[in-house]
């Protein structure tokens, strides 16, 4: 009974050992380190954006540029906004090292008056996996029309 249980001990050790080898190999193809030969990293020229005032109903787009300082080649996966008046967009190719791309991010400010404060989330290869992008505005009552 004794030898049963060391046999079993032993194994489960074994199986622990290897599923964290796993773990790890597959974290290092996530982050770009295994096929590309490093890891990517992000920087972006700015995270925040003002667009001052904007008349209510107005669409204003601001691109936040960004380049590749790591050693591996950069993928964004998903781009996801705070709100449903935010939508973003963004390089869908792969960014090599020393690359550059942007994430394109669109406001409408349509019943929106007042100040506002969003973000999208950028979701990628890198370490941390994300960055998140904000911008403000003061937006504005369009002036009502006469009849």
């Amino acid at each position: 009974m004794r030898t049963a249980f060391k046999l079993t001990l032993i194994l489960c050790m074994i199986a622990f050992v290897f599923s964290c080898k796993q773990r790890k190999a597959n974290n290092d193809i996530a982050s770009g380190s295994v096929a590309g030969g490093g890891i990517p990293q992000v920087r972006f020229e700015s995270e925040m954006h003002e667009f001052g005032e904007v008349v209510e109903g107005e669409k204003v787009s601001f691109s936040y540029k960004f380049t590749n300082l790591g050693k591996g080649p950069l993928v964004i996966k998903s781009v996801a906004s705070s709100c449903g008046c935010t939508v973003g967009e963004y390089t869908k190719d792969t960014i090599k090292p020393g690359g550059q791309g942007d994430v394109t991010v669109s406001f409408d400010s349509w019943h929106r008056v007042g100040f506002q404060q969003k973000s999208v989330t950028v979701n990628m290869n890198t370490n941390p996996p994300s960055a998140i992008l904000r911008f403000t505005a003061k937006v504005i009552a369009a002036p009502q029309k006469e009849n």
